[in-house]
């Protein structure tokens, strides 16, 4: 991995999670160069980790080099690609952020970055979406979603279909954009609507924030996303939605067509580099819905911008104020079906994102003593297969922080991380090989932490947390002669492993 330009190490994180091995450097311009993922950094600063690491007995760890510290020269070799972190492949997590701000920019945008790009953006799919209940797609309250064909620069509706509209419609456009001989679906750079000619909605990829990049969830057709795995932009913005990469948008992307005439749309859609596509298409309004269409109520009335609370004798939820990308019909439900330990209670449903964290609490059905403390609140999107969401105790309580919606209950976890031996045993001889491999994995509530020693000294341990590995390379802390080793791991409701062997080197 080469550095991008001039510059200073600002930054060095190592985490099993998120961008695993991950480095920041520093350039005067005012931007900072982020490289993620990483196998391991070059070796005066994988010295420099590895020393944080045993100072502090932790595989993951971060550090603030003074600016003097690492000084980088423009095409110097600062790490090698990996897999490290959250990555479900070998790659290269890359960024360029404004220094003061922290902004993530468009690294395609950079003169210096040039990638070969004479690939128009695909089109595969519009989405057409009543926004009230006196609206309506072709006589339905439904979403009609509909296949789009071609290639180059126009696409068109597969088939014939009419369109006829009446009231108050928003839009969607599944696109994605890919570049010469590289499969990856990327986003798009730049997608505007026409109505008529007249631009009525526009976004431009330029810069994200941290701060709202959740949004995210709102921009695009989050139901559908869930349901299918793929995503739809929206042209609707729902009222708590604070990303800024909105333009030319009227009436919040919403469209009203009352007027019993032919109208021409066109979604035009650009990467990085100018290279465009367009879908066109006729719509036609129709007359408004006659009679009186009173919206069917199905749960408890959620004002987006409140803090909204569910509180029963067995279970309290609070959802602060904002939580929500636009105010709703909250549907809660306590399930004939009961957990082990308590009730099963359904809290709406997946297919509505989360912008925050809300607070969830339940009661067990009986307080045991024994098996009290290793309670935990469980998770399901679809009330069958239960994972660990929290085990904060709260004197009669156990609670959780969460963000996703669906089933909770209360399950126990008992039993003890599972600890293997990969690759040695009991008096085996180790010369031969590098590294000690130890496969650790916990069935209920997850890795809490681990600690190896050897001869009775802690030494490092890689945890590649998504194949449930550790890794000790070989350094001066194996001695020849006999060795004894040591491996404890503990989960989150703290149960307790021991693994403990002696090996020859």
């Amino acid at each position: 991995m080469y550095a991008v330009a001039d510059g200073y190490v600002s930054r060095i994180k190592v985490s099993a999670s998120g961008y695993g091995k991950a480095l920041y450097i520093t350039h005067p311009n005012g931007y900072i160069s982020v490289y993620g993922h990483l196998r391991y950094f070059n070796d005066s600063l994988q010295n420099f980790i590895k020393q944080l690491q045993y100072k502090n007995e932790k595989y993951a760890v971060e550090a603030y080099p003074k600016k003097d510290r690492f000084k980088i020269k423009k095409g110097e070799i600062i790490a090698y690609s990996g897999n490290t972190g959250g990555s479900n492949g070998p790659h290269l997590h890359f960024e360029i952020r404004e220094e003061a701000s922290q902004y993530p920019l468009n690294p395609l945008l950079f003169k210096s970055i040039k990638i070969s790009d004479y690939t128009r953006p695909q089109i595969k799919g519009l989405a057409i979406y009543p926004e009230d209940e006196n609206s309506s797609v072709n006589g339905s309250r439904d979403t009609l979603y509909i296949k789009v064909e071609g290639w180059g620069e126009k696409h068109r509706l597969s088939g014939k279909l009419p369109i006829k509209l009446s009231g108050n419609i928003s839009f969607g456009l599944n696109c994605y954009d890919k570049m010469n001989e590289i499969n990856n679906h990327n986003g798009i750079y730049q997608l505007d609507l026409l109505i008529d000619s007249l631009q009525v909605f526009g976004l431009i990829m330029n810069r994200l924030s941290f701060s709202t990049t959740r949004y995210v969830n709102s921009l695009i057709d989050y139901a559908y996303y869930e349901k299918n795995g793929s995503r739809y932009i929206r042209t609707c913005i729902d009222t708590n939605n604070s990303l800024f990469v909105y333009r030319n948008v009227k009436n919040n992307g919403i469209y009203n067509f009352s007027d019993s005439l032919r109208h021409e749309m066109e979604f035009v859609v650009k990467d990085a580099y100018g290279n465009t596509s367009s879908l066109r298409f006729t719509v036609v309004s129709g007359d408004a819905l006659t009679g009186k269409h009173e919206k069917i109520k199905r749960g408890s009335s959620f004002i987006f911008s409140r803090t909204n609370r569910i509180g029963l004798d067995n279970i309290s939820v609070s959802f602060p104020a904002n939580s929500f990308y636009k105010s709703l019909d909250f549907v809660f439900d306590s399930l004939e079906k009961r957990g082990d330990y308590s009730a099963i209670y359904k809290l709406h449903n997946k297919s509505v994102a989360l912008q925050k964290y809300f607070y969830l609490s339940i009661k067990p059905d009986s307080l045991n003593d024994a098996i009290f403390p290793k309670l935990y609140v469980a998770y399901s999107p679809d009330g069958k297969e239960y994972s660990y969401a929290g085990s904060l105790k709260n004197k009669k309580y156990i609670s959780a922080k969460a963000r996703l919606l669906g089933y909770y209950t209360l399950e126990a976890d008992t039993v003890k991380p599972i600890i293997k031996a990969l690759n040695i045993e009991t008096g085996k001889n180790v010369a031969g090989q590098k590294t000690i491999k130890m496969l650790i994995k916990d069935e209920e509530s997850g890795i809490k932490a681990y600690n190896a020693y050897l001869n009775g000294k802690w030494v490092l341990m890689e945890h590649d947390a998504k194949n449930d590995l550790l890794v000790y390379d070989f350094d001066e802390h194996l001695q020849r002669g006999k060795n004894v080793f040591r491996l404890q791991v503990v989960d989150l409701l703290n149960n307790k492993s021991e693994f403990k062997t002696e090996v020859l080197y």
